[in-house]
């Protein structure tokens, strides 16, 4: 039922279309059951000696029902493709909408691979139930019931016959759906597992391939490989037995009816045109059952990655957040008491308190693992603090609005992402409203202009995969360009420097400080000496305070740890 409920969402807004489909339906059904009546009549008019007009009617009325169920069956298939295409574009737009929404925390647990795996896979295979197994198993039941009930009017005795191979199949399907599902589950996680495992290694084929891990790359595919087999093999075990069971079944009913039609028609109970009937029907039953069979592990594969959308959608969202918005002018920030640990057990920060006045720059250092990108994505708002209180322009930034701290504060990190659309687009993340000049003038700022002059076409050059690449420094200055668009008055910066070599670090540098002039800013930076324009200093170590002060009076001080740092660094001033 929980899997029924998120088909049965989709498809409320869809009432024409189901309207249509309830009637071409039982109209296909319909034409069906009134074959073997004709085929009846005809061979019992037939043996009796009725008349030439008569039995060419009923020929005329059997043909004109065979173009009927053509004509309703194309219909049929037509319509429901369209209402499941719509229906699951919408799934698939709400399951992508639905994982924008989600905290990072959740992408922890979901990797890329998965959610690919969830929005193509399940929902691809969704739309196949929805345009053709789910209709085809509906009027196959509603098929079987009409079988029965033109059975019962036709001879009450062969009726009897069919009704236990029905009911019977009808049970055991309902028994084994049930018993192979979580095999059929276990699968498809060992392939969204392979799908996410090869994404990975081979965004990383280059790395692996001059550090000599293409060996372990390929032992660790075949362990993934072996599983998914096992389980594949496990699951195909559970299905198989109801294939081979109502196939079994139909077969049985077949040979017993031929048997009671034999000796009813031997008996002279039974007209020869009725036998025709009956044989006709119970071939015509023997189609709906093994055509559920044939689909039986579409419908479980169906069935298990509804299942698996659902407990996606029904993942917990990001904490509620508040509609307040910053004050005009450069917010200054702040850190009260604040604990935050993205596992229980293991705190990232410990009792971090700071306070930085509008329009100075903090510079945060310490080493590896200590918390200094977990201070900036605080203050962005991508986590809440444990305990203690982050607050930007007086506000906590829990009560603010995400788009309105977000229009103000700006954060960059070591990763660039670079989309396959035109620079302009990768800009302005596709809002077409923003004019060119500004779009030059951002380049400009970030050092790109003689970049931008370079391009074939301009602002309409085509970046990312498959097309133009970028450096790692053309990437950074990328990103520092997006800010200098969107001119906040908060910048957050989380070692944007960490991948660039020193001709490309001095290249970048100027941007930087003519990013950070008269904005209120927060530095995570690995190399201390990077932190020249830094009027305020933040040493962390294992998540705690350790140092804080004017970066000038540390830098002079031969004790503080500021001046260790830089000394390590071999970049003391």
């Amino acid at each position: 039922m929980r899997q029924l409920s998120v088909l049965v969402r989709y498809l409320r807004g869809e009432r024409t279309a189901m309207t249509l489909l309830a009637v071409l339906v039982p109209a296909g059904i319909t034409l069906q059951l009134v074959a073997p009546y004709l085929l009846r009549a005809f061979v019992d008019g037939t043996l009796s000696g009725g008349s030439g007009g008569a039995l060419t009617g009923l020929a005329a009325w059997s043909l004109a029902a065979a173009l009927g169920v053509l004509v309703v069956t194309t219909a049929t298939e037509a319509l429901s493709s369209q209402l499941a295409w719509r229906s699951t574009d919408r799934l698939r737009a709400d399951l992508v909408a639905h994982c924008l929404s989600r905290p990072p925390e959740f992408y922890r647990g979901h990797p890329p691979g998965e959610l690919v795996e969830r929005m193509d896979g399940d929902v691809t295979r969704l739309a196949a139930v929805m345009s053709a197994l789910l209709l085809e198993l509906l009027a196959q039941a509603l098929l079987i019931a009409g079988i029965l009930a033109a059975l019962f009017r036709l001879e009450w005795r062969l009726a009897l016959v069919f009704a236990p191979f029905a009911a019977g199949t009808l049970v055991l399907l309902r028994a084994l759906v049930g018993h192979a599902m979580p095999y059929v589950t276990a699968r498809q996680r060992a392939a969204a597992d392979l799908q996410g495992f090869l994404e990975e290694r081979l965004a990383a084929a280059e790395d692996l391939r001059v550090n000599g891990a293409a060996r372990y790359t390929l032992r660790e595919l075949g362990r993934r490989q072996d599983d998914l087999y096992r389980r594949a093999r496990q699951a195909a075990r559970a299905s198989a037995r109801w294939p081979a069971t109502v196939q079994s079944l139909s077969a049985a009913g077949v040979v017993l009816a031929l048997a009671v039609s034999a000796w009813l028609h031997a008996r002279g109970q039974l007209s020869t045109g009725t036998a025709f009937a009956a044989l006709s029907y119970a071939m015509l039953l023997r189609r709906p059952l093994l055509a559920v069979t044939t689909r039986f592990r579409d419908l479980e594969d169906a069935a298990a990655g509804v299942h698996r959308l659902k407990d996606l959608l029904d993942h917990p969202a990001a904490p509620r957040t508040g509609d307040r918005t910053l004050p005009p002018g450069r917010p200054g920030v702040r850190f009260d008491r604040v604990s935050f640990c993205y596992d229980p057990g293991e705190p990232v920060l410990r009792d971090v308190s700071f306070t930085l006045r509008p329009g100075e720059r903090l510079g945060v250092v310490g080493r590896t693992g200590c918390g200094k990108s977990t201070v900036v994505r605080l203050l962005f708002g991508l986590h809440r603090p444990g305990s203690g209180t982050v607050s930007a322009g007086g506000v906590d930034v829990a009560e603010l609005d995400p788009r309105a701290l977000r229009g103000r504060v700006a954060l960059v990190t070591q990763e660039v992402h670079v989309f396959h659309a035109a620079l302009r687009d990768n800009l302005t993340f596709f809002d077409s409203a923003v004019p060119d000049d500004r779009l030059r003038a951002a380049l400009g700022e970030a050092g790109l202009g003689p970049w931008l002059r370079s391009l074939p076409d301009g602002l309409d050059t085509l970046l990312g995969a498959g097309a133009r690449g970028m450096s790692a420094g053309e990437e950074q200055q990328l990103a520092l360009a997006r800010v200098f668009l969107r001119d906040p008055g908060l910048v957050l910066l989380d070692e944007p420097t960490a991948r660039l070599d020193p001709y490309s670090e001095r290249l970048l540098v100027p941007a930087l400080e003519r990013l950070l002039a008269g904005r209120t800013a927060v530095v995570v930076e690995h190399r201390p000496h990077l932190l020249r324009t830094a009027d305020r200093i933040l040493v962390l170590e294992d998540g705690k305070v350790v140092e804080e002060g004017e970066r000038t009076v540390l830098a002079a001080d031969p004790a503080s740890h500021f001046r260790e740092l830089l000394r390590t660094a071999g970049a003391a001033r």
